[in-house]
């Protein structure tokens, strides 16, 4: 099945998205850099003390997919016509902001994102 669009509605909806998007990821960077820090004092104290550690690491890092929102919001912006056609996939991505990478977004960054976080709940 396929939609024609308001391309000003797709547009704003995409960007409010983006916008959220963005938020989650400063907040896992932010996240991200307080448990690094965490991990590197704990193993700088253990080296101090004499002991042999390793100093492999298991922090995933954030992920960001603003650049992706960057290029559709792009695209429509250049869009000549006031509509546009979607099919099911673009209206799942560009207005539900579901993303076949969602899921896997949301889980890497809740491990510093408390938003994150509340995102794969929702999934439960």
């Amino acid at each position: 099945m396929k939609i024609e669009a308001n391309v000003a509605d797709v547009l704003a909806t995409l960007k409010d998205n983006r916008d959220k998007h963005h938020a989650v990821v400063v907040e896992a960077r932010t996240g991200y850099l307080k448990a690094a820090r965490r991990e590197l004092e704990h193993r700088l104290k253990q080296l101090e003390s004499g002991k042999i550690v390793a100093l492999s690491f298991r922090l995933a890092t954030p992920v960001d997919y603003t650049k992706v929102y960057d290029t559709a919001i792009a695209m429509l912006e250049m869009h000549k016509q006031p509509t546009v056609i979607l099919d099911s996939d673009q209206v799942r991505s560009l207005i539900q902001d579901q993303w076949d990478w969602s899921n896997d977004w949301a889980k890497t960054n809740s491990a510093y994102s408390q938003t994150a976080r509340s995102l794969t709940q929702d999934d439960d």
